[in-house]
């Protein structure tokens, strides 16, 4: 059998009740037409709407937006020698070793797109612990990653850690760079920390 809440019941007939009483009431008061006391108080109040001015904005200071900035944990940073091409895709042509952090970064292009990338983190043979060492609160899991060069966002990537932190995976994409940015000197890698309040 179905429950009836009663007292919810008993308060919309109430309030319904309420609303077509005062429905009625106003019906009542404007049958005859609007009275001349109220009809006097409205053009009032339209003659002051329609005879006041706009206040002006100069005096009023304008407040950029704020944009929601990215929590960075940079766990890798490796020096880049030298520019194999103009491309960015040349220039991750070969992998990247992060002897620090103890792994290699290896992106690879995928065929028939203009920007879209396989991203693969591998030990270093001989920093295995050092890779999981730097890993290590991410393992089983898939981040958020960010390489960069200079403040300079080159690749943005999802990747998902191993159990043992000694290998990793996903996909993104590169971010071109205009003409004017001269990519060189030092690379980092970085997991975007999700904030929370920000998108």
């Amino acid at each position: 059998m179905k429950k009836t809440d009663i007292t919810r019941e008993v308060l919309e007939m109430h309030t319904e009740n309420l609303l077509l009483k005062a429905i009625d009431e106003v019906s009542a008061e404007l049958k005859n037409g609007v009275p001349a006391e109220l009809q006097s108080e409205i053009d009032r109040l339209i003659s002051k709407s329609n005879s006041s001015e706009i206040p002006s904005s100069n005096n009023v200071v304008a407040f950029a937006s704020k944009r929601p900035q990215k929590q960075l944990h940079t766990f890798g940073e490796t020096e880049l020698l030298a520019a194999s091409g103009l491309s960015l895709a040349d220039w991750f042509s070969q992998p990247m070793n992060f002897v620090g952090a103890g792994f290699i970064l290896d992106i690879r292009k995928v065929l028939g797109t203009e920007h879209e990338v396989d991203v693969y983190l591998t030990s270093n043979n001989n920093n295995a612990e050092k890779m999981t060492d730097s890993l290590g609160s991410y393992l089983g899991k898939s981040v958020h990653i960010i390489v960069s060069n200079n403040e300079n966002e080159l690749l943005d990537a999802v990747l998902y850690i191993d159990e043992t932190g000694t290998a990793a995976e996903g996909s993104g994409k590169l971010i071109e760079q205009p003409e004017s940015v001269n990519v060189k000197g030092e690379i980092s890698i970085s997991i975007v920390i999700n904030m929370k309040g920000s998108d």
